[in-house]
């Protein structure tokens, strides 16, 4: 089951999937959120922010720049004002500085660098040797990558959250409600199968493995 959360982690896009399923699953660790991704204001590099305890760890403040799927070369500090690094530096520069609640301006600090595939070795020593440059006694750096994210969804979150649209959410929710009624529970999931695959040969081929992993998640929550 992690493999097929994994996979369908590195399928999801940036903004209003990967960055929209991580708040969800940030609460039910039991964490606290401060802040969501928003459109049009800026975000100095923060698409989440949350306070509290992970596996009994002291609780401190965590801060997440999200990238989609595996973390290269490219994606580092090619140019773009999307990259991690210019992210990085404005969490460090600007937005600890000035956005931090004032209640946890002494929290220790960590700063999630979230992806929902892999770190590529590319790009390893170029990740620590600025994370190491950078942290302090307070500030402190993670990495989110796919493995994490899917072991952390896998314990906590193994639900029809997993589902972004409300229509697929509410049939596997009454499939699971009726398992105890095995006709009336196909009935649903068949349904949402056929949602699920509806219009499949027009998708990109991207978006045909989401809808096939999406497919699997189902199915190994309604076993």
């Amino acid at each position: 089951m992690k493999l097929i959360i994994k996979e369908y982690l590195a399928s999801l896009k940036e903004r209003n999937e990967l960055d929209a399923l991580l708040p969800t699953l940030l609460s039910q660790m039991g964490l606290t959120i401060l802040s969501e991704p928003s459109i049009g204001n800026r975000q100095f590099g923060v698409d989440v922010s949350a306070v509290g305890s992970i596996n009994n760890e002291p609780e401190a403040v965590y801060l997440f720049s999200i990238k989609a799927g595996n973390l290269g070369r490219q994606d580092w500090n090619s140019g773009n004002a999307q990259d991690l690094r210019p992210s990085l530096d404005e969490i460090l520069d600007v937005y600890i500085p000035t956005h931090l609640p004032s209640e946890y301006k002494d929290h220790p600090i960590i700063i999630c660098l979230t992806f929902g595939g892999d770190l590529k070795q590319e790009i390893e020593i170029n990740l620590s040797q600025y994370t190491q440059a950078k942290e302090t006694d307070q500030i402190k750096f993670a990495i989110w990558n796919g493995d994490r994210i899917s072991g952390y969804l896998e314990k906590h979150l193994i639900n029809e959250q997993l589902f972004l649209q409300d229509d697929l959410k509410s049939l596997l929710r009454k499939s699971l409600a009726m398992v105890d009624q095995p006709e009336i529970s196909f009935q649903h999931f068949s349904k949402l199968i056929q949602e699920l695959f509806k219009d499949l040969e027009t998708k990109k081929l991207k978006n045909q493995l989401t809808t096939l992993r999406q497919s699997y998640l189902a199915l190994g929550i309604l076993n």
